[in-house]
């Protein structure tokens, strides 16, 4: 009971509305049931491509795989809930298009891993047979290269340098022209004195010549000859040694300067031998590292190529992955295009029901929103106007204080101005001679001749 109920909310049900309907309860569990499987399908296709193309241990590819599993069910129930019921079938297929698309890319995507791992044999095989076929590439561009190309070359004049160098002087010199012509000539010399020698001493014994033994004319002739003979002997031997000494010198010297060409000639030779080495075994690490994802990929389109029942097979294999992908989103799609079920009907009901109660709220606080607004500008009227009354009477009271002050500054100045004028009256009279303060009874009578230096002033 528990995997059902939580099947049918992984299908976006409501339990409460699912107590309503026990007829549609099957269906969204089933439903729920295929984004389930779905989801198992794409983490095992992420193990596989994580273990393929990173080559990572099994328990972090598992562990991988079920984050994309997870990944994909979260993908999947959006997909399917977010599609909703419209008016007219051709609505609901144009809303499913971009879904059905999405769905798609992630079936090719769990798909790929999936069929690779089905066909990992053929597939290893054609990459053994892909990578010979690089392998034999490669060594034909490196006897292309002109840098390798030149290593035969390069072996065969340090075989040549290194016999020169390993030559014994002695033999070099034997071999030398000019001491094989010296030798010759003293090979020549050595035949002449011998013959005179031999002629010399047969003329003394008498057994050729005159044959008269004894040293006369004819034998002193002959070892006259003789000892030219024996001189030109003797030079002839003295070139040929001059000759060997020069030629085991010369011979000395070419050693020694092919010995040290030979070092040159190996340094370069082992340098080159090197970088192709180096080359070579980059090659191999290369080819050892080539059988991930895209390799893969690479060798299955090969096999496709050469054996279309292999292609067949793996289009239809792709197809099934794909369509367990697409799977919920066209089982969703047939449902919204069929009519509404009693789920729907309630889930209708209560969408137009939660629809109108929010919009009986939002009157209620748009109605609530607007009698504070009211009383909040009541307030504010009913403010301004005591603010106003206010102002009037302190200004009433302002003006009066001012009338006031006024009135006593004006009393009180016309006080000052009496005694001032009073003042100034009594001093003129003090110098004209007039006692002011003991005036003769009656009124003083007024003549021209009086002046009076200033004037009263009136007050205003």
């Amino acid at each position: 009971m528990i995997v059902r109920r939580w099947l049918a909310a992984l299908a976006g049900a409501r339990h409460d509305v699912l107590e309503q309907t026990p007829v549609d309860r099957f269906r969204y569990v089933a439903a729920g049931g295929v984004l389930l499987t779905t989801s198992a399908v794409a983490a095992v296709s992420a193990a596989f491509a994580l273990r393929m193309a990173v080559r990572v241990a099994w328990p972090l590819a598992i562990a991988g795989g079920l984050a994309w599993g997870v990944v994909i069910l979260n993908l999947d129930r959006l997909l399917v809930i977010g599609m909703t019921r419209r008016t007219g079938w051709w609505r609901n297929i144009l809303g499913a298009l971009p879904r059905v698309a999405l769905a798609l890319l992630l079936g090719t995507v769990i798909a790929t891993p999936l069929v690779l791992r089905i066909f990992q044999p053929e597939i290893d095989a054609e990459l053994e047979v892909m990578r010979n076929d690089r392998a034999a590439r490669f060594e034909e561009e490196l006897s292309r290269n002109p840098r390798y190309a030149a290593i035969p070359d390069l072996e065969r004049k340090l075989n040549e340098l290194q016999a020169l160098a390993d030559r014994n002087p002695d033999t070099a010199a034997a071999a030398d022209p000019a001491v094989v012509a010296a030798q010759q000539e003293v090979d020549r010399a050595r035949g002449v004195y011998d013959e005179a020698q031999r002629a010399a001493v047969c003329e003394i014994d008498g057994t050729c010549g005159t044959r008269q033994p004894g040293v006369a004319e004819a034998a002193r002739e002959r070892q006259q000859a003789r000892d030219v003979a024996l001189a030109d002997l003797r030079q002839a031997e003295a070139d040929l040694a001059t000759a060997k000494d020069k030629a085991r010198d010369a011979a000395a010297s070419a050693s020694t300067s092919a010995g040290q060409d030979a070092d040159r000639v190996r340094d370069d030779l082992a340098k080159i031998r090197q970088d192709r080495e180096n080359d070579q075994r980059e090659f191999a690490a290369a080819s050892r590292q080539d059988g991930g994802l895209l390799a893969r990929i690479e060798a299955l389109a090969s096999l496709g190529d050469k054996r279309p029942d292999l292609w067949f097979a793996q289009f239809v294999l792709s197809l099934l992955f794909m369509s367990l992908e697409l799977l919920p989103v066209l089982t969703k799609l047939i449902q919204l295009s069929g009519p509404p079920t009693v789920y729907d009907q309630i889930i209708e009901r209560m969408d137009d029901e939660a629809t109108r109660a929010s919009a009986r709220a939002a009157a209620r606080e748009q109605q609530i929103v607007d009698s504070y607004a009211e009383y909040q500008a009541a307030l504010e009227h009913d403010q301004a106007e005591r603010q106003f009354d206010a102002g009037r009477r302190a200004n009433q009271l302002l003006v009066a204080e001012q009338e006031a002050i006024a009135e006593r500054a004006i009393r009180r100045w016309a006080q000052e101005a009496h005694r001032r004028s009073d003042r100034e009256l009594d001093e003129w009279f003090h110098r004209n001679g007039d006692a002011r303060h003991n005036p003769a009874p009656g009124p003083r009578p007024w003549t021209p001749d009086d002046t009076i230096p200033f004037h009263r002033p009136r007050p205003d």
